[in-house]
């Protein structure tokens, strides 16, 4: 692995950083084990680590998966899923979206999808939807005057009531009254 930093790898590796699984592998020469760096294992000796940029590498040298993390079960094209997936919600947030929709069109399970998205990004791929919305909204809010009901059918709700309901469970507060506190910092 002479991409990466070595010092960068050992920092994730002793903080547990669950954003480099799939990244990279490491293996203890003591122990003949390979992990992920968020496996919650004890710390190894910094000179006892390799790092392999996947798994099949560190099992050809020898190394065995761990049976804490499962190394073995992480697999390349779980990125590309999610990339994929967050493409298109990004690219289509104001059409209407179902799990089944997405996992069809990024080439997997519905069920496979919701748990390789969570496990990547931490929400869901619905929750990552109303960000994208919710985001949108806000720029109209602030930068436009289209009343409630146009901003909330312009990004992908059907009613103004439920863009409202979604909106006050984001921010705390209705789409109104957040326009109305924000246009002030805005004169500014």
């Amino acid at each position: 692995m002479h991409t990466f930093d070595e010092e960068l790898l050992w920092d994730a590796l002793r903080s547990f950083d669950k954003t480099y699984d799939g990244v990279f592998f490491y293996a203890v020469k003591s122990t003949g084990i390979f992990c992920k760096p968020s496996c919650k294992s004890r710390t190894p000796l910094k000179s006892n680590v390799r790092y392999f940029s996947i798994s099949s590498l560190a099992m050809e040298e020898g190394f065995r998966p761990c049976k804490r993390c499962r190394p073995d079960l992480v697999h390349p094209y779980e990125e590309a899923v999610v990339e994929a997936a967050k493409t298109m919600i990004e690219l289509e947030y104001t059409a209407s979206i179902t799990l089944d929709r997405l996992a069809i069109s990024v080439g997997v399970s519905k069920y496979h999808l919701q748990r390789v998205f969570k496990r990547k990004t931490g929400i869901s791929p619905l929750e990552y939807l109303t960000d994208k919305r919710m985001s949108q909204a806000v720029n109209l809010l602030l930068n436009h005057t289209d009343t409630v009901t146009e901003i909330a059918l312009s990004i992908g709700y059907n009613s103004s009531s439920h863009f409202s309901v979604a909106f006050k469970n984001h921010f705390g507060c209705s789409p109104t009254e957040y326009r109305n506190e924000h246009k002030e910092e805005i004169r500014n």
